[in-house]
Formats: structure tokens, sequence, C-alpha cells
């Protein structure tokens, strides 16, 4: 565990295999576990139509739901002038470049999303492209994260924030450590807008340490939810899902997978055996609240 996690104390009974009560929000349809090996063609239409289809839909997210943003000014440098500032050494004029916007009626969500998603990008670019050393870009992302801190109780205070009951656990896909501060700023931005909407939050950043076993044995969790930069470790990330699937006290545990990844190919996230695909950071946990529900009429 890390010292982000700012989870809510567990309920009595935690780390014992119980069922979870089961919650009654929204109609889904029930969808058996995806097997399609030895299949007869008969038998492999019917999968695509009421196995596939149905995860296709929930791994590229309730689009025609999804509301625009609002659009961030034209002015003040854009991205890479937000960039600059966090590459810079007074931490204090990024701050207040997000609180001038908020002043002008933009909503952090809009910043969030529309500045300090691209800037993470760019400062990722920067550093991958030799413009700047490792060191700096690591810094301004972990400041980043830090300025996501400070938001925080404003952020949550716009939503008016109620406890879903829910709780997610927030990890890394396998092999993430040469981009560790790009991935931390991703789950904890992902954590915020879980928070923001009543779940619990657990960061666990190492998938194949033995704390994330441990945790995720003793621990009830209703998603767990993977951040991934690249596709080169896929047969990894499959192999955490399944240990995931095997080891935690919830049997009926949400897989969710993000990041570039999986952004230009949603489909991926039926070959690492996950659930659902994360499209918009603002609509995670009603997606991951949908896994929920499917898995629940499942049992």
């Amino acid at each position: 565990m890390t010292d982000l996690n700012e989870t809510a104390p567990p309920p009595a009974g935690f780390g014992v295999r119980t069922a979870r009560p089961s919650i009654q929000t929204g109609l889904h349809r029930k969808l058996p576990p995806l097997v399609i090996r030895g299949t007869t063609l008969s038998h492999l239409s019917r999968t695509v139509e009421v196995e596939i289809i149905p995860r296709l839909v929930m791994a590229h997210g309730n689009a025609v739901q999804q509301a625009v943003p609002s659009p961030m000014p034209a002015d003040d440098g854009g991205v890479a002038g937000f960039a600059e500032l966090v590459l810079g050494t007074e931490n204090h004029r990024a701050a207040d470049l997000i609180q001038s916007y908020r002043d002008r009626g933009v909503p952090l969500q809009t910043i969030y999303l529309n500045l300090m998603v691209p800037a993470a990008r760019h400062l990722r670019h920067l550093w991958m492209n030799d413009e700047w050393d490792f060191a700096d870009v690591t810094l301004a992302l972990w400041r980043m994260q830090q300025l996501l801190r400070d938001f925080s109780p404003a952020f949550c205070a716009d939503a008016g924030v109620k406890s879903a009951g829910l709780r997610a656990l927030l990890t890394a896909g396998p092999d993430e450590k040469h981009d560790i501060a790009h991935m931390m700023f991703g789950l904890v931005l992902a954590g915020e807008f879980f928070r923001r909407d009543g779940w619990d939050t657990w960061i666990e950043p190492d998938p194949a340490g033995a704390a994330f076993i441990e945790t995720i044995r003793t621990q009830w969790f209703d998603v767990v939810e993977f951040f991934a930069s690249n596709d080169k470790k896929l047969d990894d990330l499959a192999t955490s899902i399944r240990t995931i699937r095997r080891e935690s006290s919830n049997r009926n545990i949400g897989v969710m997978v993000c990041g570039p990844a999986f952004t230009e190919r949603p489909e991926l996230v039926l070959l690492v055996g996950g659930d659902a695909v994360v499209s918009d950071f603002s609509h995670e946990a009603l997606q991951a609240q949908n896994v929920v529900n499917l898995l629940t009429e499942r049992r």
C-alpha cells in the first residue's frame, strides 16, 4: 500500500471470503464466461451475439451519453505552457493558473481532462524524445499529482459526494516501472474521479509485489483497474488478471483497463480477460457500476 491511499476504514469482516450483498441498480443482460475454444459454428454465432458484442459495447463505454466538456480558454499558452509551468521550480504558478480558470467558470473536470491529461502526455513525449531528461519530467508529473491532491476537496465538493458503498483497486500494468511517474498520475487522476462519485479507492502500483496479492486476498474490492501505457506486455497483463480472479476475496470482482495501450484498440480487453475499457475518466465510475451490476446478476 502507498501513502496515496485514502480509503474509508474497511467494514468488519474484511479478509473473510464472503459474498457481497447484491446491488440492484440498473438492468443488465446476463453474460456467461467468454469461452470460444472447442465450440461449433452455430455456438460461435450465438457467442458473438450474446457475449462478444455486449462486451465490446462495454469496452467502448457509453459514448452516446457522454457530455461534451466545456472548452478551455485559448490563452495562457495552452497545454505546452502548462507543462512548462510544472517543469519549473515555482510550483505555485501552475496552481495559480488552474485557479484562474476556475475563477472564469471552467469546471475542474474540464481542467483535468482538457489541460492536465494532455500536459501529462506532452511531458512523456518530451522525455521519450530526449527534449527533457527523465528526472525533470518525473518531478513535473509528481507536481501534477500534488495539484490533484490540492484541488481534491473542491473537485469532490462540486459533485456533492455521497458514498456509493463500493471500492476500487487501482494498479499498473506489468513492467510499468520505467514510466512510473506518468502511470501514477493516471492512477491518482482515476482515483479522484472514483472518489468524486462516492467510491473508496486504493492504489497499489506494483501488481507483481507480495503486498498486492496480500491486499487482493484480504480486502474486498468491487473492481480492479489496470493502467497500461503500451501493448508490449499484454500476456503478462492477462496473467495478472487471471491471478486476481483466482485470489480475490470477491469471486465476482470486475476488471477494467485503461491507458494508451487500449485507447486505439479497446477490443484488446477481450484478449487480456478484462470486463471493460475506461474510455473517459469522467464516466469510469459509471462504467465500473455497470460492470458490478452485470457480474452481480451473473452469480
